[in-house]
């Protein structure tokens, strides 16, 4: 996904941990990229056939949650043209050996549960920060929109969360990885939702969340 091959990455203990949390939303919601499936939450000890079935004498034991409807859980869609961040030195635009750094989104996934008549969202981003010849150290902040909407991506979105994540890399380093994860999102329980994600490099309003 970026245009020069990333170095071998060796995150921190405190980012590995953050990774490893994206990674356990990521596995746990069995979907990454463009997910259309509704999640299925654990079923507990066994399997649902376990959990209504047994082979002994005494009573039956089922679990509710093996009938509980499952809530209409958002379409998680990466916004088209959104998925990367190239900066240059100023004025050498597009020359590589003027490369500040490049910053990509390479997974995501979600998770919902019902609260009430609603549905909490869980959503898991990641992706790498990977440094230029040129970059001289320091904090980069990559700026990311997510927004529900109904309809087409034109219209108005029902909610829309900017989020400014800082990553710090240093001079001739490998790439970074960075990671969010977010719940914020509580979105009435009807089909047909979706949240679109992306890099946003328009000027920021006051409030963005970090």
């Amino acid at each position: 996904m970026l245009n020069a091959k990333s170095p071998a990455v060796r995150p921190s203990p405190r980012r590995l941990a953050a990774v490893l949390a994206v990674a356990g939303l990521l596995a746990g919601c069995g979907l990454t990229g463009d997910d259309t499936a509704p999640t299925t939450p654990s079923s507990g000890s066994g399997s649902v056939v376990t959990s209504i079935v047994t082979t002994g004498q005494g009573p039956i034991q089922v679990d509710p949650r093996t009938f509980e409807q499952q809530p209409n859980c958002p379409r998680l869609q990466l916004r088209s043209e959104t998925f990367l961040i190239t900066k240059y030195e100023k004025g050498k635009q597009d020359d590589p050996r003027h490369l500040l750094y490049q910053a990509n989104i390479e997974n995501w996934a979600r998770d919902c549960r019902r609260v009430g008549d609603q549905v909490m969202v869980k959503i898991g981003l990641s992706g790498r920060v990977t440094p230029g010849p040129v970059w001289p150290g320091g904090e980069i902040v990559l700026p990311v929109r997510v927004s529900l909407l109904r309809g087409s991506e034109t219209d108005a979105p029902l909610q829309t969360q900017m989020f400014s994540i800082p990553v710090t890399v240093g001079s001739g380093a490998p790439a970074e990885l960075w990671t969010l994860v977010d719940e914020s999102f509580v979105v009435p329980g009807e089909p047909g939702l979706r949240l679109v994600f992306g890099f946003d490099e328009s000027p920021q309003k006051p409030g963005a969340r970090r």
